[in-house]
């Protein structure tokens, strides 16, 4: 008979097996973190996987593949551990995807993200009786059809749990999560977000959890345990992933964003309260279920600062209720949507709107808001010629308590 490895060997055996460079388009690699994650789930207890994430995420000598498997090891314990019945929404926009939604072997940038999220789901949830779920895929008026081909998947497959929604529908029947939307056009990925955290809430659940994310493959839908316990275990009303926490793991490709730091430290100074959190423009965000209702209506921004919107107004139902966890992106720029757009200024221009609707007054934030609704397109591509050394030193997060750059120092 085999003798079982020490744990020692084990985690020797999986570090030696795991790859350093991940794509999760290939079955293969996806394959592997899985089963070295099973294997964690297996073979260790709570607190030495959590033990592991310590030592090893930001160790450069451990290869990528295993410190994503340690995630999803974490995520699948604590789905494992909670011992009620308990449901998970996942939701997600589609514009332009229809590149995205094919195999690799029909498109260059394909990534068959449905498919694949919806295996993720079932490694997810595949040991734990307790947990059901659900997938919602919101067209935000795609040109492309995105919406239609992701029924034909959903169709061919015949996934039971999984629906295909048109924000188009809910705008030309006046439904109120759609308010403010003449047409699609007025969304930019916001309003389908809405659309569909909506559309999952229409029937109460029990211990019911609402996420969304993107519909690249950048965050494993397999980390889902790691927001759902902060909500259901420790009273949180959302739990958001975070790139910017200690034993995040991050593969981002490109230059060093100065324009995202000085959004970060201009948003900041008009919304203080929010100021306990930086990444409120990552992909994957949960919501406690008895709360979505009350925070997707009504909802005056559609587009892609939504995401504030939503956070703040659950910060205004309770303080500190949101909890940050750190998780595992692998970046996916190839077919994405906002590369181009960098929609900086609209974004701070509505979050002067924010401050002056649910914000707390006062002197700074009036400045920085009043400063912003003034700026025009021409101003702000001068200002990013030349960003304060303050701010472009920095790491964001210490925007919350640094605050010396004024707006006479942005023009």
């Amino acid at each position: 008979m085999a003798t079982k490895p020490t744990k020692d060997a084990l985690l020797q055996q999986l570090i030696q097996a795991s790859s350093d460079t991940v794509d999760l388009r290939r079955k293969k690699d996806l394959s592997e973190i899985e089963q070295t994650a099973d294997a964690l789930f297996r073979n260790l207890s709570s607190k030495e996987i959590e033990s592991l994430e310590e030592e090893y995420s930001s160790d450069s000598a451990i290869p990528l593949g295993f410190k994503i498997s340690i995630k999803l090891a974490r995520s699948k314990n604590h789905i494992a551990q909670f011992d009620e019945p308990a449901h998970v929404s996942a939701v997600i926009a589609m514009y332009n995807e229809h590149n995205r939604i094919k195999p690799l072997s029909e498109h260059p940038n394909g990534e068959d993200f449905l498919r694949v999220k919806v295996h993720q789901l079932n490694w997810l949830f595949k040991d734990s009786p307790n947990y059901s779920w659900d997938l919602t895929l919101v067209d935000d008026g795609c040109p492309n059809n995105s919406g239609k081909t992701a029924e034909k998947i959903v169709s061919e497959a015949a996934y039971p749990n999984v629906d295909v929604l048109f924000l188009e529908h809910a705008v030309k029947e006046g439904m109120p999560v759609a308010s403010g939307l003449y047409e699609t056009g007025d969304s930019q990925k916001g309003g389908s977000i809405l659309y569909g955290m909506y559309h999952a809430t229409r029937e109460e659940k029990e211990n019911h959890v609402v996420l969304y994310t993107d519909a690249d493959l950048s965050t494993h839908l397999g980390q889902a345990g790691l927001l759902t316990k902060p909500i259901l275990e420790d009273g949180c009303l959302a739990a958001i992933g975070s790139r910017r926490k200690e034993h995040s793991v991050v593969i981002k490709m490109g230059q060093r964003n100065d324009r995202g730091k000085l959004f970060i430290y201009s948003w900041k100074r008009m919304l203080p309260e929010l100021g306990y959190i930086t990444d409120t423009q990552c992909g994957f965000k949960a919501f406690d279920g008895k709360i979505v209702q009350n925070i997707v209506m009504p909802s005056f921004e559609k587009k892609f600062a939504f995401d504030i919107e939503l956070l703040l107004k659950t910060e205004k139902i309770r303080k500190f209720s949101i909890h940050k966890s750190p998780i595992a992106w692998i970046d996916s720029e190839a077919e994405s949507t906002t590369t181009d757009i960098q929609p900086y200024l609209p974004m701070l221009k509505s979050i002067s709107h924010m401050y002056k609707k649910y914000g707390n007054r006062n002197d700074l934030s009036d400045e920085f808001s009043n400063f912003y609704d003034r700026i025009t397109n021409n101003e702000w591509r001068s200002m990013l010629k030349k960003i304060p050394q303050e701010i472009i030193s920095r790491n964001p997060e210490e925007f919350s308590a640094y605050d010396k750059i004024r707006t006479s120092d942005l023009l």
